[in-house]
């Protein structure tokens, strides 16, 4: 049995892929689709899985074979220029112990499923990987705004760029939970021991479920920062209207007084 690693590739194309028109532009290389992914034959044992939340992962490909379908798929970006958003993992076929190392799982038999929950895995810690990126680039502007609330007793930051915060963070949460089912086994796996020992010990490797809550929990900090923000706008707001009904009603009070005076 060989003792040979393939190697998985992964890459965050960008935050959704249209999969009907990837359907459509590759229907000949399509062995299974679904509402969340495709699942390509790219011949001579190689495979590609396109998720709809703009991942894109490869078995067995080289530089050339993701090129061309990108190409495809009219897509861009060169393989070299997404490195910042990709990574690899190795699947490698051999005899004795089933075993998980740091960059590669060992496996005494890869067959289409395994493969796919392989993809499945590194896809979603891709997803991760970008997400968590995406959550602290907003927790870091979240410090920039309490920094200056402390400093200077004021947010220079309009209540529209507020709530345009707000609506970034939870379409992104939104995004997370809708997409990546980190909780949900594949159906797959629910009748075959083996393929689901495959993929907890991947989920398991990859650290999905304490990843996800991490960045849960980050989205919560900025949610809570947000919410106390805009109190302290709709507060700012309200001294302005008791101010200006006051002096609404030192208006009247003088001209009241003026007029029983002439």
């Amino acid at each position: 049995m060989s003792d040979s690693i393939n190697t998985l590739k992964a890459f965050h194309i960008q935050n959704s892929i249209n999969l009907k028109e990837c359907k459509s532009t590759l229907s000949s290389l399509v062995i299974d689709s679904s509402s969340m992914d495709l699942f390509l034959n790219l011949g001579d044992g190689k495979y590609g899985r396109i998720f709809n939340y703009g991942v894109m992962v490869f078995y067995g490909c080289g530089q050339e074979d993701i090129s061309k379908l990108f190409m495809e798929l009219a897509i861009v970006e060169d393989v070299k220029a997404l490195e910042n958003y990709s990574d690899d993992f190795g699947i490698k076929l051999s005899d004795g112990d089933y075993k998980i190392d740091f960059n590669y799982i060992t496996l005494p038999e890869i067959n289409e499923e395994v493969i796919r929950i392989a993809m499945l895995n590194l896809g979603q810690s891709l997803a991760l990987k970008y997400y968590d990126a995406v959550s602290q680039d907003l927790l870091s502007s979240i410090r920039e705004f309490t920094g200056e609330l402390e400093t200077k007793g004021k947010l220079k930051i309009s209540q529209k760029n507020i709530l345009k915060f707000v609506g970034k963070a939870l379409n992104t949460q939104n995004r997370i939970a809708e997409n990546l089912y980190i909780f949900d086994a594949p159906a797959v796996t629910w009748e075959n021991e083996y393929l689901e020992q495959v993929n907890l010990s991947l989920s398991k490797h990859f650290e999905l479920s304490s990843r996800y809550r991490s960045i849960d929990s980050t989205f919560n900090i900025i949610k809570d920062n947000l919410s106390a923000y805009l109190d302290l706008y709709h507060h700012k707001e309200s001294s302005k209207l008791e101010w200006i009904i006051i002096i609404l009603i030192l208006v009247e009070v003088i001209d009241t007084f003026v007029s029983k005076m002439l």
